[in-house]
């Protein structure tokens, strides 16, 4: 059978409801060098079984495409196979060099901002996708003949950056706990999740404890935008990898990250994101208890936008690439009083970030990305 073919009988399979036989369907057409087919299968088995994920896109009929190349990378460092970080660092420089933007701004997240390795990069991505680079507002500053020494740094810095450990910048409550985490996200970072993202906003919802499904209310009046499976790219892999080692749990156990936006006045009214096994149990099906949350500030507020823990009369102010870790629940899966919080309204600006609940077991979103085989 020839291409066309392999991907109509795949379609005609998915919609039977077979997605098994689709997959295979699809295989046969990456091997025959179907760049699509070739990457749906792949990451389709990447969750259950990376190493023959990487193994299939090294034979398909593809292989040699620079696009392919960067996928089997990112399956690969996520899948815990390409753990060296210069061997991640230089392919990522020469999958860029061979025209695949999506390497120039990966390798720009785990880079300072202020660096003449991020001026370097953002020129390359400048030159390659002048849209883009308006779009992130990208500068650069580095003269070619420069390029040499910056290209080495570049290197250097981002083979460091694969194998930052990160510590708490404060402890504001031992009991619960409540952690601070400055500078997770680079101002570029926090730039990229927001340019890429909003379009997904929808407005934001609670769960309806009649019927367990989500429903509009004014108790929490943002718009909120989940970045499911199918949106997933390397830096969203990226912040679910450093949250799972700041909160020492499993990726597979997390939900989907949450991009929200509160514009002023808006708001989340006290809560707590803590799971009620009656009344929330069709949510806590999926993985059981948020034991932990995790909320990125993507950019700093000067007045109001607190996230506030009443019982405890902490106030924390969104600060850019911030991060704050607290716990919902005991190890027992007890809700944690004093985790009862807030979002305070904004005066005059939007408020930007990202949230990240952790479950006490594996999530359908942790499962499809992660599967069964990653520590952490």
């Amino acid at each position: 059978m020839n291409i066309e073919q392999c991907i109509n009988s795949a379609n005609e399979a998915h919609s039977s409801g077979n997605t098994d036989e689709a997959m295979l369907w699809l295989k046969q057409a990456g091997e025959l060098g179907d760049i699509n087919a070739a990457l749906d299968y792949a990451y389709y088995k990447s969750g259950e079984n990376p190493n023959e994920s990487v193994a299939f896109l090294d034979g398909a009929g593809c292989a040699d495409s620079p696009v392919v190349q960067f996928h089997k990378l990112l399956i690969g460092y996520f899948g815990d196979i390409a753990w060296n970080p210069k061997f991640v660092a230089q392919t990522l420089l020469s999958l860029g060099e061979e025209g695949v933007i999506e390497a120039y701004l990966v390798t720009l997240s785990y880079l300072s901002v202020e660096s003449s390795a991020f001026s370097y990069i953002a020129g390359k991505v400048c030159h390659l996708a002048p849209n883009i680079s308006s779009q992130l507002k990208l500068t650069s500053e580095v003269s070619v003949s420069t390029a040499l020494s910056a290209h080495q740094q570049t290197v250097d810095e981002l083979s460091s950056a694969l194998i930052r450990v990160y510590e708490p910048s404060k402890i504001l409550d031992k009991s619960l706990p409540i952690e601070v985490y400055e500078s997770i996200l680079s101002e570029y970072e926090c730039r990229y999740l927001i340019t890429k993202f909003n379009a997904l906003l929808k407005p934001s919802m609670v769960v309806d404890p009649v019927t367990g499904r989500g429903k509009i209310d004014s108790v929490r009046t943002s718009y909120v935008a989940v970045i499911e499976p199918a949106h997933c790219d390397w830096i969203t892999r990226k912040l679910d990898k450093t949250i799972s080692q700041i909160t020492h749990t499993l990726r597979q156990n997390g939900e989907a990250l949450n991009l929200l936006r509160y514009s002023p006045g808006q708001q989340y009214k006290p809560h707590y994101d803590g799971l009620n096994e009656i009344n929330d149990a069709l949510m806590f099906k999926d993985g059981k208890q948020r034991i932990k949350t995790a909320l990125v500030y993507l950019n700093t507020i000067s007045e109001g936008g607190e996230t506030l823990f009443p019982k405890l009369d902490i106030r924390i102010a969104p600060k850019s690439g911030t991060m704050v870790v607290f716990s919902n629940s005991d190890e027992n899966g007890k809700l944690l009083l004093n985790s009862y919080h807030a979002g305070a309204p904004t005066v005059s600006e939007n408020k930007w970030l990202v949230t990240k609940w952790i479950r006490e077991c594996t999530t359908m979103y942790g499962n499809l990305i992660y599967g069964t085989y990653t520590k952490g």
